[in-house]
């Protein structure tokens, strides 16, 4: 029997696809809220993705889910067109270093992470990734004025090589980042995962069981949470409030993230 997990997958994909036809009309109407100078919310999707050698065995699924998260911003993008502007970034992460795929890349222009892009080896420095990325791009945007930015942390092991940040500055760096509203989320594999998470002051959470149905799961869940959001800050109360209001709304939307009751 086909599961609610699977059709929801199956609909983020076809979202996507539907994004990829019309990704000439959001280029179009992009150009032209430049020359009208239309302002809106500028939204930062910010993903970072382990990519140490023990993700090899789902590699190809860690791949999918990424992609699948690319088309949820896609087609939140055309829903969204008047109120919000998208833009990604990936950061691939592992002991040789932080690729950064996409670098707060216009959602048109984004394409799909392949097998080639992500290849798995070494260990697991999870506090450099986190601290180096987040810390750029808070300097890369502190001078645009209305802007959201959800940041999603996805690792299947505890932090093991890094060299620059402890997870006291890095909590301390996300701390000062939610208060201007920023949204964080952590999907890790493992029993401590909620402990690791919350000492870096992340509490929206999710257990990642590391199969093919447990990526598909983890992922499903993602798309839906972050869907969600996208239409709360759409919502009028919030399109039209002020700068500040929309921050406050914003902390407040982080704080509901996953729960489907509140939308």
């Amino acid at each position: 029997m086909t599961t609610i997990t699977q059709h929801l997958s199956y609909l983020y994909r076809e979202m996507g696809q539907l994004a990829d036809i019309f990704v000439p009309e959001l280029k179009t109407h992009t150009a032209m809220e430049k020359k009208n100078n239309t302002t809106k919310t500028q939204v930062y999707n910010l993903v970072i993705l382990d990519k140490s050698g023990s993700m090899e065995c789902i590699r190809k699924e860690a791949v999918n889910g990424y992609n699948e998260t690319l088309g949820t911003i896609k087609a939140a993008q055309l829903k969204h067109l008047d109120t919000q502007e998208h833009f990604v970034s990936l950061a691939a992460f592992c002991g040789c270093g932080i690729n950064m795929i996409y670098d707060k890349t216009p959602i048109a222009e984004a394409e799909k992470l392949t097998l080639k892009q992500y290849d798995p080896c070494c260990c697991t420095p999870l506090f450099d990734a986190i601290g180096k990325t987040i810390k750029q791009l808070k300097k890369d945007i502190e001078k645009v004025e209305d802007a959201a930015v959800l940041v999603t942390i996805i690792t299947d092991g505890e932090e093991n090589a890094s060299k620059e940040w402890t997870g006291p500055a890095v909590k301390a760096l996300i701390e000062n980042c939610k208060e201007d509203g920023w949204m964080f989320s952590f999907i890790g594999a493992g029993e401590d995962i909620i402990h690791i998470a919350t000492t870096i002051s992340i509490t929206n959470t999710v257990l990642w069981e590391q199969t093919s149905k447990g990526t598909d799961d983890v992922f499903a869940n993602e798309n839906d949470a972050q869907s969600r959001y996208y239409d709360k800050m759409a919502a009028p109360c919030c399109a039209s409030a002020s700068v500040a209001d929309r921050k406050k709304m914003r902390k407040q939307f982080s704080e509901e993230y996953y729960d489907k009751d509140k939308k």
